[in-house]
């Protein structure tokens, strides 16, 4: 009995000193993951079409400026459409597929409008970059463009329809 006493205590002596050594390890800041994403947030480092386009200093300040130059009718067109966009939600939380529907086909125009402010301002930034980086950036598009038509045709193209198409 205490042969088992013993190797219990030394088996708890052992454990409890590496739980112990453990917690007094360093561990690396959460900022530096935390702070590398949170730039790339911020800004023009958000837009998936300029990735792997190392930009100027000179293209930076036009993309600002291109930037600045929609966010005020990115910002109303948004507005106007949350409304529509969270009945849209509620309803597919009740799961009504036809209101869903009717409130997608209700909001058609607000649609595109935002898609031509997109292309306008997408043809903006094309024409802010140089040459090398326009050509990136044609690929970037073209793989955009890939995406989505994959995502249509696999049915997940609109917001509340699944696969079956409802």
């Amino acid at each position: 009995m205490s042969h088992i006493r013993s190797t219990l205590a030394a088996a708890l002596l052992t454990f409890g000193g590496v739980a112990v050594a453990s917690a007094q390890q360093p561990t690396q800041p959460p900022q530096a993951h935390g702070a590398e994403r949170g730039a790339r947030r911020q800004g023009l480092g958000r837009n998936p079409l300029l990735r792997g386009i190392t930009l100027s200093d000179a293209e930076k300040a036009n993309l600002k400026t291109v930037e600045a130059q929609h966010a005020a009718q990115m910002k109303a067109l948004r507005q106007q459409d949350k409304p529509q966009m969270e009945a849209m939600r509620a309803a597919r939380q009740r799961g009504d597929t036809a209101a869903v529907r009717a409130l997608w086909e209700k909001s058609k125009g607000q649609r595109e409008q935002m898609q031509q402010l997109m292309l306008s301002q997408r043809n903006e930034i094309r024409a802010a970059l140089s040459p090398e980086n326009q050509a990136k950036f044609d690929a970037n598009v073209a793989a955009f463009q890939k995406h989505a038509a994959n995502r249509a045709a696999k049915g997940r193209g609109r917001p509340g329809f699944g696969k079956s198409g409802v």
